[in-house]
């Protein structure tokens, strides 16, 4: 008999994205997966959504969080493997049954999968094995909470989940590598929404980003390598985000940053792009895509 796969879905205020990530879950081809949403609304909001039959619905009374919902809905979760989505993300029909068939062959208790945003680009996992080195840069992608399937026990045992606005993905990634290796599914199974007011498009991905640095400063004094990257790669963005609201100077600031921590032709690309404002860095952007 199949192993029962919970799938935990948090979810506030997007009923129309939550039904087609529920319906995502209904329609998988793996033969027993349970869905549990946990509504973070504080009240009831996605009660007409979510509350039938084949759902297993949870109301929390008071808006908490993102992890601290996801913790809600593992506990509940009856799955001895759990699979975690985005209220905002949907899977594929047959990521469970891929998933599932992937940890089996590799005795692997932790698995993720490629995805493919709704604009069209795409990501494919670049690594598997051992991924704290990885994790800790913060290139783990696509390496996130709506493609993880997990050992439910594993999980459980880190439990509650630490609120972590803007790093809950990286966090948890971090624990997990810490503890085993990952195993990868070479394959699109996962369709990641675009939204315009979406955290990783705000300054609270930076913060949550510098959370983390600040979180694990004692692992990363091991891997100074990783932290470097780190903190570049958050600075880049930082810089980025700010740009974008015409704040050039602040921005410029934080290009020096991430040149300053990592002096490559990557890092420089996007400080000397930047000088000429938004169209002109977004315009040679794809440049330090490709340089070392």
């Amino acid at each position: 008999m199949a192993p029962l796969v919970s799938v935990v879905i948090p979810t506030h205020y997007r009923n129309g994205r939550l039904a087609d990530a529920i319906e995502s879950v209904r329609t998988q081809t793996y033969p027993d997966v349970e869905c549990v949403v946990v509504d973070d609304s504080g009240e009831g909001h996605a009660a007409p959504v979510a509350d039938h039959p084949e759902v297993t619905y949870l109301a929390l009374d008071e808006n908490r969080g993102g992890n601290p919902a996801r913790t809600v809905g593992i506990e509940r979760a009856e799955g001895e493997y759990v699979h975690l989505l985005d209220d905002d993300d949907r899977l594929h029909p047959d990521r469970i049954e891929r998933g599932m068939e992937s940890l089996r062959e590799r005795d692997a208790s932790v698995g993720f999968c490629g995805f493919r945003f709704e604009n069209g680009d795409e990501r494919y996992p670049r690594e598997r094995g051992e991924m704290l080195e990885t994790a800790l840069a913060f290139a783990a992608s696509p390496c996130l909470t709506s493609t993880l399937l997990v050992e439910g026990e594993l999980l459980r045992s880190l439990l509650p989940l630490a609120d972590r606005p803007g790093g809950d993905d990286l966090g948890l990634i971090i624990e997990l590598a810490q503890r085993t290796r990952f195993d990868a599914v070479d394959e699109l199974l996962v369709t990641r929404a675009v939204e315009p007011d979406s955290r990783g498009k705000s300054m609270g991905l930076i913060e949550g980003r510098r959370d983390i640095i600040d979180e694990y400063d004692s692992l990363y004094e091991e891997h100074p390598a990783a932290r470097k990257r780190a903190v570049a790669d958050t600075a880049r963005k930082a810089g980025e985000q700010l740009l974008r609201s015409g704040e050039r100077r602040a921005a410029l600031g934080e290009f020096w940053r991430a040149f300053r921590t990592q002096p490559t032709p990557a890092r420089a690309v996007p400080l000397a792009s930047a000088l000429g404002g938004w169209r002109v860095y977004r315009a040679s952007k794809h440049l330090s895509v490709r340089l070392p």
